[in-house]
């Protein structure tokens, strides 16, 4: 009995530090979305209470300033076909690098983790010049931008997660007269679900939610350019702001609790297996 005790305080004051570490991260969530139902006035005189009333004209207000259908489906578009683009090409580059065992190969995933450790900052002049003479300051050209900067990191997941893949399996598919393209396709890809699921969550929360991308090279037509409507020189509209990210936060938000569960499992599997 005394042994235990120690043990159950112990779990006791962790529990409790941990309640306190999830209210301080949950807390700005909660902060948006009480002020989404609150007047500018009531936001300003009062903006960590409770809504004294419910004022929804907020979202009225931030749907029809922001044009939210449309820069609702120009930002679905992007995100979409952006990470599908990621997803195709990261796993496709993985498998053959992966399974070509040549200095070329080590050479070139070399380059590709080397690009993880470049920041953004560093390469968003020349990629802003560049998208201007290549004429890519568009939707079409911010996606192919995207495969670029995403690629990276998803072929360093899926390469690791490839390698513990029994090559059993593609040789008796070979066997049987499979080519390297129904190989990869019918037997490599559907076990790869789980890393798949884990990069299109980590990756469709940063198409989603990207600012400074969108910001050089379409200027607008995005959900996150669309706010910036509400936050002028001289005037902020902290009502609709709070209104536009709870409705641009919800699509992403349902998509990452649907898929949650794959995160941590995909992140273990494609970095210690690799």
């Amino acid at each position: 009995m005394r042994g235990t005790r120690p043990i159950a305080v112990h779990r006791i004051l962790l529990t409790a530090l941990m309640c306190i570490v999830a209210a301080v991260f949950f807390y700005p969530v909660v902060y948006v979305l009480i002020n989404a139902f609150k007047s500018d006035a009531l936001i300003t005189l009062d903006p960590m209470g409770l809504p004294r009333q419910w004022y929804p004209d907020n979202f009225i207000r931030a749907w029809q300033a922001m044009e939210f259908p449309r820069v609702f489906m120009n930002t679905f578009i992007i995100t979409v076909v952006s990470l599908s683009g990621i997803i195709l090409i990261s796993a496709l580059a993985a498998y053959k690098l992966a399974r070509t065992d040549t200095r070329l190969s080590w050479l070139l995933y070399g380059y590709f983790v080397l690009a993880l450790v470049i920041p953004f900052q560093i390469i968003m002049v020349p990629i802003a010049v560049l998208s201007a003479d290549l004429h890519l300051m568009n939707i079409p050209g911010i996606i192919v931008m995207y495969w670029g900067l995403g690629c990276p990191t998803a072929i360093f997941m899926f390469h690791g997660f490839i390698k513990s893949v029994p090559r059993e399996l593609e040789e008796s598919a070979a066997i049987d007269g499979a080519g390297q393209w129904y190989i990869f396709f019918a037997v490599v890809f559907p076990l790869l679900k789980t890393i798949v699921a884990t990069v299109a969550v980590i990756d469709a929360l940063w198409l989603w939610n990207d600012f400074l991308l969108p910001l050089i090279v379409i200027k607008q037509g995005t959900i996150q350019l669309a706010q910036m409507i509400f936050n002028g020189q001289f005037l902020k509209e902290y009502g609709p702001m709070t209104a536009s990210l709870t409705l641009s936060a919800l699509p992403i938000v349902l998509f990452y609790l649907a898929l949650q569960k794959y995160i941590i499992k995909g992140i273990a599997a494609g970095a210690v297996k690799g």
